[in-house]
This record gives C-alpha cells, structure tokens and sequence, in this order.
C-alpha cells in the first residue's frame, strides 16, 4: 500500500500532458504557456466551450495533467477541466514575471479557514487531555506550536532535555516538524548510544538536519547487518549527499528485506545523476518482480521515460497489476487508466479494508488528474468503520495537497477517537501549511515507501 503512496507523491511533478499544451492561449505578442503562467500576478479570463462563459480577473495557480487551478479576486481557487477550457485571454497584453511563494497561494476560503482553525483547537483539547499517552501529547503539541503556542514549543523542548535519550530524539522529531533547530550534541550522542532505537533515529534526524559532521558514525550503521540501523542510515547519507554509497546501493536494491530495498530506492532516487539511471535502465531487461519493481520506482521518480513505458506494458499485459499500474499512470494523465479507475470507483464491491483503502487511492489519482467528483469518495470512506482506512485518507490529502479537502475532514476532527480526530487534524495543518507539509514529506518519503 505505501508502496503506491510514494509513487502517487512523484507522480504530481510528472511533465503536463497534451491536453495543457492544446488549450489555446490569446492576447500576448509572443507564444506563452500554461506553465509560464503559472504562479504568476497575471489576470487572465478564461473561455468556455458551447456556452461561451467568461471568468474574468482571475489567476493562474497551478496546471495539472488534464485541469488548472485559478485564483479568483476573493481569494478562492476554483478548479477547471482543460477539456471544457476554450481559451486562455491573457489580460494586459504580457506576462508578469514575479512568481508566488509556495505560502503566498495558500489562501484559503472561509469554510476552509473555519475548519483549520477548527484543527487548532481540537489539539489544544487532546493535548489538555491526553496526559496518560505521552505520544499522543506529544504530537498534539506539533499542532500547537505551529500555531504560535509557546507552552507547547517549551514542553516539546523540555522533553528534549530530559535523561531519556529515545524521549529526548522524539521530542527532537516534534522539534523539527515545527521548524526549530535539532541539537547536533544530542544527535552524535544518538548515533553513539547503545539504544538501536536511538541509533536509528538520530540516524533520521541526521539527515533532515544536514548533520554532516555525522556522515562517519552514519557509514558505521550504514553497514551494520541489522536492518533497523542500515536503512536509516541509507537515507540520511543520501539527504546528505554521500554518492560513495552508491555502489552500495545498487546491491541493496537487490535484497529480499522490504526495508533494505525500500530504503535503496528512496536513496538512490535522493541522490539521482546519469550514473544511477544508466546503471537501472542496464537491468531492466534482466529483472522481475519485486526487484523490477523497485528499479521502475527509481527511474519514475527521476522523471525517466522509460519507466512510464514500463508500467503502461504492466498496465496492459498483467491484469493483476493494472489496478496498480493505472493509479500511477492516471497522476499522468493516462486516458485509458482514467478511464480503468473510474468504471472501478463505479462499481459495487465490498467495503473491506483492502477494497476501502483501494477506492481511496483510486480518488486520489483522479483528483489529482483534475476530476473533482471524486470528493464524495472520501467522505464516504471517512464515514466507514475501517481506522486503517480512515488514516489512508488522511495520508493520501497530504500528498495530494489541495485545500478543498479541508472541509472534508471536519467531521473526523470532531472524532470521540482522540488517535483518529488528531490524525485529521493533522491533514488539515498539513493542507494549511505548506512549510509543515513540506516537514512531514521529508519524512514520510523516507519512511513510507
């Protein structure tokens, strides 16, 4: 399941497909693109097809495979399918050219801003609340912080002062997640401490606080025997850059552990370069299952063509893997595998968890494709009695990253389950902020292949 979490985050910033490029665009002297467009101040109207309606004043935020994205002058984004798009009228005759930060478009709408907020007091509650789960507590406070509690930043560092070195590194987690500096004494101590635990966690924080004084201490768990130390230590050494492990790698993609391999794969995808995917591209033809698998995994987060290639031969020729196949090659644009997930989502199956967690992912491949109708898919997921469905939901928003689920998520906020209504009120603060999402990615990439 993770597996296609992470293959679902890539395909996001996969290359547009036609459907952009065929949308034709009207009142500047030279040619311009949907992509030049976006994410800058430029008002453009767009046109319809057969009604002819006109959207004026608006901009562009965000060009997706087959729909864009649009600011209103209220500050609302409203999605359009690029098959319903006539023309794109370029008001002012050019191009401006100051694009957006990431949190200068994450503007949201009332409704949404309700609920977020909503998120920020729901963990004040659990936190008040939760003082026989530390854990619990603990991430609780994350929430907080990031809304400027300065109670909830002091606990957190205070946690990360005690005698307790896994409680200390956890904390430290917490720390990073609401963007404050990590210890780098705490850190080599970590990597030094006979607590595996510990080890492997310093071995994470390392890398996501570019520790590079630790590269050393990361290369001695980097070739412990032990799993729970190697494949941290894999990650970590890739974030900091380290291409000596290379060579290491290419064996590790090889081997039978999910860990191991899955830990190859996020490193040597970290790393990228001409060397690592003309050494992947070399066993292609000589590798099957798991291990194929893995390999098309790098070279699709590297962006080469010959692995959407691939997964469309997959797609086609391997009825058991083609549900799979066309999750990842709908975030493409793929008309047939569109098409494929949703004759699926329209049919009656069994809501077992396996089936939930599948419709779910399904959604999401088509949401991202620019088919809003897939909303109520995840409402009704939400409304299950699956938890591991529900917290499939609240993974996939965060990959997905489009305000408008916010409002989906109200509900479970509201949850009697402190675990689950936290887990939503997380989504919502990672939909909310783009600088928390962008933490967390970090290290789910690593953690959730």
């Amino acid at each position: 399941m993770k597996k296609i979490f992470v293959l679902a985050a890539v395909a996001v910033l996969a290359a547009l497909t036609a459907g952009a490029a065929d949308v034709k665009i009207t009142g500047t002297a030279a040619p311009v693109t949907l992509k030049e467009l976006a994410g800058t101040p430029t008002l453009v109207t767009v046109v319809l097809k057969e009604s002819g309606a006109k959207d004026s004043n608006v901009r562009i935020m965000e060009v997706l495979p087959n729909a864009i994205n649009v600011m209103t002058e209220k500050g609302e984004l409203v999605p359009y399918l690029l098959e319903m798009v006539e023309e794109i009228q370029v008001q002012g005759g050019q191009v401006e050219g100051r694009r957006f930060k990431p949190d200068e478009i994450q503007v949201l709408r009332p409704e949404q801003q309700r609920v977020a907020e909503r998120a920020m007091t729901r963990a004040v509650e659990i936190f008040t609340g939760a003082n026989d789960d530390q854990q619990l507590k603990m991430d609780a406070a994350v929430l907080m912080a990031l809304n400027k509690n300065r109670d909830a930043t002091k606990y957190l560092k205070q946690l990360a002062e005690t005698n307790d070195i896994t409680l200390q590194l956890t904390a430290s987690k917490a720390l990073y997640l609401i963007g404050e500096p990590v210890s780098e004494t705490l850190l080599r101590q970590g990597l030094e401490s006979g607590n595996r635990k510990a080890r492997a966690m310093a071995a994470t924080l390392s890398g996501l606080n570019n520790y590079t004084a630790g590269i050393p201490l990361l290369k001695v768990l980097f070739d412990d025997r032990a799993v729970e130390l190697s494949a941290p230590a894999a990650c970590a050494l890739a974030r900091l850059g380290d291409r000596e492990i290379i060579p290491r790698l290419m064996a590790m993609i090889d081997e039978p552990n999910d860990l191991k391999g899955n830990a190859a794969v996020y490193s040597l995808a970290k790393l990228g370069g001409d060397d690592i995917v003309q050494q992947l591209k070399a066993r292609l033809g000589e590798t099957e299952g798991i291990i194929k698998y893995r390999i098309l995994k790098v070279l699709y987060r590297l962006k080469d063509p010959s692995a959407l290639d691939e997964i469309r031969k997959i797609f086609k020729d391997l009825p058991t893997m083609a549900p799979k196949a066309a999750i990842i090659l709908a975030k493409d644009g793929d008309w047939d595998a569109t098409q494929f997930l949703r004759a699926r989502l329209n049919r009656r199956e069994d809501p077992t968890e396996a089936n939930l967690i599948y419709r779910a992912q399904t959604a999401a491949a088509l949401l991202i494709n620019g088919d809003p109708s897939v909303l109520a898919v995840f409402q009704e997921i939400l409304r299950s009695t699956s938890p591991k469905a529900k917290q499939t939901v609240f993974e996939l928003f965060t990959y997905i990253d489009n305000v408008r689920l916010i409002p989906i998520l109200q509900p479970s906020i509201e949850n009697v389950d402190k675990v689950m209504a936290l887990q939503a009120c997380e989504a919502a603060a990672t939909l909310a902020l783009p600088a928390f999402r962008a933490r967390i990615m970090e290290i789910r990439r690593s953690e959730e292949e």
